[in-house]
C-alpha cells in the first residue's frame, strides 16, 4: 500500500499564496515552497505538473481575492464609480503583492486604452450607467471610463510600490475632480461636434 499523501494541493496553495504575499510572485520556487512547507519538492510536482500550473493557480487565487474585496464593497453600499476606484486603491495599499501580479504584468501588452476598455468582465454595464448618469454617448463614455481608471491605477500603482502617501480623503478628491473634469471635457467636446 502506498503511503499516505500528507502534503495536500490545498496545503501547496496556501503556502505559496503566502509566499507571494509576502515576498512577490518573482520569489515564488519549488525549493523556497518545499522548504516553507517542511517537505522535499515532490509533494509540489505531485500535485502540479509545473510551476508554471501552480503559479496560474496562484494568479487565479489573487484575483479571486480582488474580486471578493469588490463584492464585500458592493455588499455595503459602495458600488458606485467613485467607490469601486477607491476599492481598488484599497486592495493596492493593503495587497502591494497581488495587486503587482494582477494589475502590473505584463497582461494589457500590445493593447491600447480603449481597448483595455471593455475587456473586463462588467465593462459593458459600467459604461453603460456611465452613459445614463453623464448623459453622454458610449464613445465619450468609454473615454471616461479609461480616463478615470488610469488615474485609479496610477494612484493605486504607487501605493503599491511604496511610493505613495496620500490619504483616504485626498484619494477621494483626487478620483472626483477627475471624473467632473473629464465629463466637462467631453461633453463640451460633444456639443462643439454637433
Amino acid at each position: 500500500m502506498p503511503p499516505k499523501i500528507k502534503v495536500t494541493k490545498d496545503d501547496i496553495e496556501k503556502v505559496a499564496l503566502c509566499i507571494v504575499r509576502e515576498k512577490g510572485f518573482e520569489n515564488l520556487n519549488a525549493r523556497d515552497l518545499a522548504k516553507e512547507i517542511g517537505c522535499s519538492v515532490h509533494p509540489i510536482y505531485r500535485a502540479f505538473a509545473s510551476m508554471e500550473e501552480l503559479k496560474t493557480a496562484i494568479y487565479k487565487k489573487a484575483e479571486q481575492i480582488y474580486n471578493q474585496c469588490l463584492q464585500s464593497a458592493a455588499e455595503q453600499g459602495a458600488a458606485d464609480f467613485l467607490n469601486v476606484g477607491l476599492t481598488y486603491i484599497d486592495f493596492a495599499k493593503n495587497e502591494k503583492n497581488l495587486f503587482k501580479l494582477i494589475f502590473m504584468s505584463d497582461a494589457f501588452r500590445e493593447q491600447s486604452i480603449m481597448d483595455i476598455v471593455g475587456a473586463t468582465e462588467g465593462d459593458d454595464e459600467v459604461i453603460e450607467m456611465l452613459c445614463q448618469r453623464t448623459n453622454l454617448s458610449i464613445r465619450a463614455a468609454k473615454e471616461l471610463y479609461a480616463g478615470v481608471w488610469l488615474t485609479t491605477h496610477g494612484i493605486a500603482s504607487m501605493f503599491a510600490t511604496n511610493s505613495c502617501r496620500f490619504s483616504d480623503e485626498e484619494n477621494r478628491r483626487l478620483l472626483s475632480n477627475s471624473f467632473m473634469g473629464l465629463i466637462m471635457k467631453l461633453k463640451k467636446e460633444e456639443e462643439q461636434n454637433k
